[in-house]
């Protein structure tokens, strides 16, 4: 008799039928959208919890969980948390329950586990190939959805104006900054990390939660019944690629996180290239892409740091991508010392402005 083997489960696991078991209310879509994370319990008005019905690949697109790290899982770890269980210390326990919901058993066919496991790969290329070309397609209409926002708005300016964020210091450093129509929410631009076309607008929300949105795929495409979703990795603010290695332009980068602090930046650091990270996850990710052009260019990266757990651990995650290819540490790059204020933002408006820490070497990489 032959054990249990993840890939057989996963070959014949659904998603439906495991939150079926556990009595969880869903709209049965390509991407199951849930208020409440199955992982953390966090409840939120929004649908910010989503499953891929397919894989059962999960995520909560709300902050991190209770430890500091995001939560996402796959379909062991959605077992594991619906049955009360540690998908590290009961793998076996988790496994177990995971087989018997697909039906699944250590006596069962090698041959027919063998065609599932084939069918579910076939399903599992068709989905991806399905939610690229969504993706692409969403992402194509970024442009317009930018030009449809108003440069100018009263109560957004007045939003930003209250942050100590000077809508005239805005607009003179570009068009960096709309504002959703109905309200005058403030909106900036998500640049693709490789390629740095527009891929996402994020919005920072005047009085709804969350605080800040992103745009749904399915109202981009008008579409119900989408796979795919807008990326939201990337920068806000500026480019990868606008940060001069030829000795000419730009050489310093500024990488901070969320909407205000990359505003706050743009106005900080005149003559830098900010990269805004949306959300603290994904700063290591900009510190890896722009460090080897600031070590060619011989430049510095400074890192802005909220002073929360995530912050602290994602800029951290960005100073060790930044040495990692090449980076010194208080020589080429460092922290942005803000002093006892929570974040960039609240540091500007409140008067602090940056000075260059005197022990900051010559530049690049040694």
């Amino acid at each position: 008799m032959r054990g249990l083997n993840a890939e057989d489960v996963r070959g014949g696991f659904r998603v439906t039928t495991l939150l079926d078991r556990f009595g969880v209310e869903y709209s049965d879509r390509p991407q199951i959208r849930l208020s409440t994370c199955l992982l953390c319990g966090k409840q939120q008005r929004r649908p910010a919890f989503l499953i891929d019905r397919e894989t059962g690949d999960c995520i909560h697109h709300s902050g991190p969980n209770a430890s500091g790290a995001q939560c996402k899982s796959d379909i062991f770890g959605l077992t594991a948390a619906l049955a009360g269980l540690d998908v590290r210390r009961e793998f076996p326990r988790v496994l177990k329950l995971a087989a018997e919901i697909a039906g699944i058993a250590p006596d069962s066919d090698p041959a027919a586990l063998a065609r599932q496991r084939a069918a579910y790969q076939e399903r599992i290329a068709a989905s991806a190939q399905q939610a690229a070309t969504e993706r692409a397609a969403a992402e194509a209409l970024v442009p317009a959805l930018w030009r449809e926002r108003e440069r100018r708005h009263l109560r957004g300016e007045r939003y930003l104006a209250d942050r100590g964020l000077d809508p005239a210091g805005l607009r003179a450093c570009g068009d960096v900054v709309r504002y959703r129509i109905d309200d005058g929410a403030p909106s900036v631009l998500l640049h693709d990390l490789e390629t740095g076309a527009p891929i996402n607008i994020l919005t920072r929300q005047l009085d709804r939660e969350p605080k800040v949105i992103s745009l749904d795929i399915r109202q981009t495409l008008d579409r119900q019944d989408v796979r795919g979703s807008h990326s939201t990795v990337g920068t806000l603010g500026g480019r990868i690629g606008d940060l001069d290695t030829a000795g000419e332009g730009a050489d310093i980068a500024i990488i901070v996180e969320g909407v205000a602090d990359t505003l706050a930046a743009l106005l900080a650091f005149d003559g830098c290239i900010v990269l805004g990270a949306n959300g603290w996850h994904n700063m290591g990710a900009i510190a890896a892409a722009i460090a080897p052009r600031v070590v060619q260019a011989r430049g510095w990266l400074l890192v802005g740091v909220h002073d929360d757990g995530p912050g602290k651990t994602g800029a951290a995650n960005a100073m060790l991508a930044a040495i990692a290819a090449g980076l010194v540490l208080n020589e080429s790059v460092d922290a942005i010392d803000v002093g006892a204020h929570k974040d960039l933002a609240d540091a500007w408006r409140a008067g602090w402005r940056w000075t260059q820490p005197a022990r900051l070497g010559p530049g690049g990489a040694t």
